[in-house]
């Protein structure tokens, strides 16, 4: 409709030509929402035969018959250059938003041009896309364009996989499709254009040209019309694109495997990028074109499937990994809150909801992303549409559900946006900043220090923004916060909370409200003078006491004084103290001079040499990459009679921080005897005791091996320091090549010690780190925050769930692992039996474990059909699998190993695959898995594991065997079963290699371990 601005009749046109134009001129008018003459309102004849829709291009009958009236007058009117430039269209902003964002330093590529002027041209011929024909070839018809839009929106709901280099020409011809639908959207008409057209109405009418009232209330009726037939030609082709954005959008979200470790690093610097996003992303823009448009309203929308379910549905994908996505989202939640009054409520459920997600449900099931992003929205869109004063449900947004997301771990990762959201509220409502410090002091971290100077940045604003008076009520608990922050041993902590008192007005205000708390504060910033280590930190200790000194000078010198006599009496107490307890030394030496004179002959025996150098603590030394490297924990006897209560274990960790192995005095070896456990006792030991030595041939370790810790234990029944003293764990090469020993001294209560750690460097280096650390606990499984520090320490990229977690999954015949007694429901654990068939005939296994005494007696069997017993019970064969649920705690006292077998009732074990049994604790963790090598055997019986009573640790272990057996049924082999009883666990193991100081490398031989002379502790010989 391109063409001059026509405001008056030329002088030489005729009157009737001038008629007929302004008829034309309504008419075009009425379609197009352009104004070409003045605003006189066509006939009815006219407007009968005018378009119903805003949306339809001009009658190309009514223009051809116009421009021969204008010809055969010879007065047809040549566009000026403006009108030039207004027919020539106009770029969709959206469309270049979606398909031109990357574009090369040279220009765009004649492909993304010739994409932008027409997509359809740079369509794949092959693809079912291109049959659905252009729709540049149906500009002119709105019918036939609406139809073909919602054709090829159609398309475009089946959603490709991007994780696959197939259907390309598909991928390519969805993209395009897509791009070209957002170039022919119909857009809204520009606000210029909306505002011209109430002036012509008043310019006509004051020159008496617009028309009687009756023609005025036909226009309104027409205008009416045109408004209904949009609105229900817009239906369908809005809820096509509704069912676009659902096919493509709604989706299960892939999210990255984050610990929470990672988490308190802040924003990940490479987020999972979402592979659909050039499809995705042009999804989004079309979705942005449907809220663009003027006459979709709310009844509309939800007629058309944008309804609550929708908008809920859209709030919850905030949670996506890919921040583009995220962006996205957060402005089309936006757009939706502002434009539809009706689903505001349902925007403020929905992140009402995602908001406690993140606060109640465990790490893993949370929302670990979208929190920034539905802040933004919280505080720019819902909070400031609040009106003041906020009512009580509006106050309960803030305590229910905005404040506890300063509990999350993670909060660096949207504190900005969290922060802002609270300064709202408090702008709209001062009375909330009271429990708004409540909840702070109550949330309060205690070892975060990020976290920590967060808080202190949200308390100090806090503060400037509270009421006096409500200061009043707060001002002891702030201040006993603040106090505490300043003497922390973190220099950025206890900068920001001393930075709260530089604040003169801060700190009178703390003054006239805490004088009776006034002495803690002072004696606090005066111990920060004499124990901070930053200077930093003492000289704004030196400006806050001064700020104190200041504001009350008499309050402040009585405070000073009293301080000073606290330090004084505490040297006193101090005094009295050593003395109690030298007199108490002094008693006991009276009523025990026994042990008194063995500590006098012990005194010369430490200044002995062994003639190793001492290995210092945390400082690594190198090792040869061929090494075998020989650990002997020695000691000296602190009591006779408890020679049989100390052990030296070795545990196996994998890259991922989990424990996979453990060699003690039941099991002696694992992968291969790459490490064992041998009788030898170091050479030149100046030591009464050794428990023998633990082997780490290097290169026989798996590469997935990266820790081994050194361990020493004692029996539930003494400590370590009752046991020994003066321990030495003496490190060699083969070949009797001294390297050091690590010297260490047992706490009074510990049970259990860390004394040495070899770290894997890469694939063939290792390092030797010794470290001694103490534990109260006798077994590792049992505390594994000390060893989840150290295995932190040498792999920091390893998840914090995984860090000293025991997860013995590999384990071979032989092989025994103990099971943890940190609670009653640990104790829970179901025990899986599984096989396949080598055949299709239809076999049975069945499963029972069988429990004895520690005599062989027989006491019960839990079987399929059986009766249960106390303690256990039996879920059912399958086809493939067999279980029993087992409870330690609730099994009779007179059983003290269970043997789990399977028998096959028709066949034997030549038909069955790979059997293997393993065990799960009640958290769903998996502790033990034993698999059987593949092998077919004759026999009908399998001994698969037994499950027995530990003495030394007083707790229930696991053992792998895998003997075959004969008979039916585990009736039948109950006295073959009774005769294993007695056999200690060793006997399963085998040692491929022994003490190398003795056999030569490559000269191994195989030995059962058993035959060894390996002991739980092993006396040296007499010097």
């Amino acid at each position: 409709h391109a063409g001059p601005r026509i405001t008056s009749p030329p002088d030489a046109w005729p009157l009737s030509l001038w008629a007929e134009l302004r008829s034309h001129s309504a008419l075009i008018g009425g379609m197009s929402g352009k104004v070409f003459g003045p605003s006189d309102r066509p006939t009815n004849a006219s407007r009968s035969n005018s378009p119903t829709t805003s949306l339809s291009p001009s009658s190309p009958s009514s223009k051809a018959s116009l421009a021969s009236k204008l010809s055969s007058e010879g007065l047809s009117p040549k566009p000026s250059e403006k009108a030039k430039a207004e027919a020539k269209p106009k770029p969709d902003k959206e469309k270049e938003k979606g398909g031109n964002k990357q574009k090369s330093k040279s220009g765009k590529s004649d492909k993304k041009v010739k994409e932008q002027d027409d997509p359809f041209g740079a369509m794949p011929s092959d693809s079912p896309f291109a049959k659905a024909g252009s729709l540049k070839d149906v500009v002119g018809d709105l019918e036939a364009t609406a139809d073909m839009i919602i054709q090829k929106l159609k398309l475009c709901e089946e959603v490709y996989n991007f994780q696959k280099d197939d259907c390309m020409p598909e991928k390519e011809g969805k993209r395009l499709t897509l791009l070209e639908v957002l170039a022919y959207w119909p857009m809204p008409e520009p606000k210029e254009k909306e505002k011209e057209e109430p002036m012509k109405k008043k310019n006509s009418k004051a020159a008496g040209t617009y028309g009687s009232g009756e023609d005025s209330r036909e226009l309104e009726m027409s205008s009416g019309a045109q408004s209904s037939g949009s609105r229900s030609s817009g239906i369908p082709m809005i809820a096509a694109a509704v069912k676009v954005v659902k096919s493509n959008a709604f989706r299960t979200l892939i999210h990255k495997e984050r610990s929470p470790m990672d988490m308190l690093d802040g924003e990940d610097d490479e987020p999972y990028l979402e592979p659909t996003w050039p499809h995705l992303e042009l999804v989004y823009d079309l979705l942005q074109k449907v809220l663009q448009m003027k006459e979709l309203e709310s009844s509309l929308a939800t007629e058309a499937g944008l309804d609550k379910r929708f908008v809920t549905q859209l709030v919850e994908l905030l949670e996506t990994d890919d921040p583009r996505e995220r962006e996205d989202l957060k402005t089309l939640v936006s757009r939706i809150f502002g434009k539809f009054s009706s689903f505001r409520s349902t925007v403020r459920r929905a992140i009402q909801s995602f908001c406690q997600r993140a606060v109640c449900l465990e790490h893993g099931e949370a929302p670990a992303y979208g929190l920034s992003e539905v802040l933004e929205i919280l505080s720019q869109r819902v909070i400031s549409s609040f009106s003041s004063p906020l009512r009580q449900e509006q106050k309960d947004l803030l305590t229910q559900v905005v404040l506890p997301l300063y509990k999350l771990d993670f909060l660096s990762c949207f504190h900005s946006s969290l922060k802002d959201a609270v300064r709202v509220f408090c702008k709209k409502d001062a009375t909330l900043i009271k429990p708004t410090v409540q909840t702070l002091l109550r949330f309060w971290p205690q070892c975060a220090s990020s976290k920590q100077t967060i808080f202190l940045g949200e308390l100090e604003d806090l503060i400037h923004m509270m009421p006096a008076a409500d200061f009043k009520a707060v001002a002891a608990l702030c201040a006993h916060r603040i106090s505490s922050c300043c003497i922390s041993s973190h220099s950025e902590v206890a900068e920001k909370a001393l930075g709260i008192w530089r604040h003169q007005p801060t700190v009178r205000s703390t003054v006239q409200n805490c004088r009776d708390d006034l002495p803690l504060i002072v004696s606090r910033l005066y111990s920060n003078i004499t124990q901070a280590w930053g200077p930093n930190v003492m000289s704004r200790t030196m400006d806050v006491l001064k700020n104190f000194m200041e504001a009350d000078r008499e309050l402040f010198d009585n405070c000073s004084s009293k301080h000073r006599k606290q330090g004084d009496d505490a040297e006193k107490r101090e005094t009295i103290r050593l003395k109690r307890w030298a007199k108490l030394q002094e008693l006991h030496d009276l009523a025990h001079p026994e042990r008194q004179k063995n500590n006098r002959s012990r005194e010369p025996r430490k200044a002995q040499n062994s003639g190793r150098p001492q290995l210092t603590c945390n400082q690594e030394v190198s090792l040869n990459q061929d090494a075998s490297c020989a650990f002997s924990l020695c000691w000296d006897r602190a009591d006779a009679t408890l020679k049989d209560q100390l052990q030296l274990q070795a545990l196996l960790v994998n890259t991922s921080g989990k424990i996979v192995e453990a060699i003690n005095s039941r099991n002696l070896t694992c992968f291969q005897s790459a490490v064992r456990l041998t009788s030898r006792a170091p050479q030149k030991n100046s030591k009464e005791a050794c428990c023998g030595t633990i082997w780490a041939t290097l290169d026989l370790l798996p590469v997935e091996t990266a820790l081994v810790l050194l361990v020493v234990t004692a029996s539930n029944r003494s400590c370590l320091g009752d046991v020994a003293h003066d321990m030495a764990l003496v490190v060699d090469f083969n070949g009797k090549v001294q390297l050091g020993e690590i010297l260490a001294e047992p706490q009074p209560d510990a049970k259990m010690g860390l004394l040495g750690a070899l770290r894997r460097l890469d694939w063939s280096s290792w390092n030797l780190l010794p470290k001694v650390e103490w534990a109260t606990c006798e077994h590792f499984t049992d505390n594994p925050e000390m060893f989840s520090r150290v295995i932190k320490e040498a792999l920091p990229l390893s998840l914090k769930k995984h860090r000293g977690q025991a997860s013995f999954v590999v384990m071979s015949k032989g092989s025994v692992a103990d099971c943890p007694t940190l609670t009653p429901a640990k104790q829970k654990v179901f025990l899986g039996m599984g096989w396949d068939f080598y055949s299709d005939e239809d076999l049975t296994v069945e499963v029972a474990l069988v429990c004895l005494t520690a005599s062989g007696q027989h006491v019960s069997t839990v079987c399929k059909g059986g009766q249960s017993v106390t303690g256990a019970f039996h879920t059912g064969d399958g086809a493939l699998s067999a279980g029993i649920f087992l409870d330690f705690d609730a099994l009779p006292v007179e059983v003290s190993v269970a043997f789990l077998t399977a028998h096959v009732p028709s066949e034997d074990f030549g038909a069955v695959q790979q059997p293997h049994c393993t065990a799960i604790d009640v958290t769903g963790r998996e502790i033990w898995r034993y698999t059987m090598p593949e092998e077919k055997k004759t026999s009908t019986g399998l001994i698969m594991a037994r499950v027995f009573w530990n003495e030394f640790y007083d707790r229930w272990s696991f053992q792998a065997l895998g003997n075959y057996c004969t008979g039916r049924s585990w009736s039948d082999s109950l006295e073959y079963m009774k005769s294993l009883v007695t056999v200690p666990p060793s006997s399963y193991q085998t040692l491929l290699i022994e003490d190398e100081d003795t056999v030569a490398r490559g000269d191994h031989r195989s030995t059962t371990a058993a035959s060894s002379s390996a002991q739980s502790v092993i006396i040296a010989p007499p010097r």
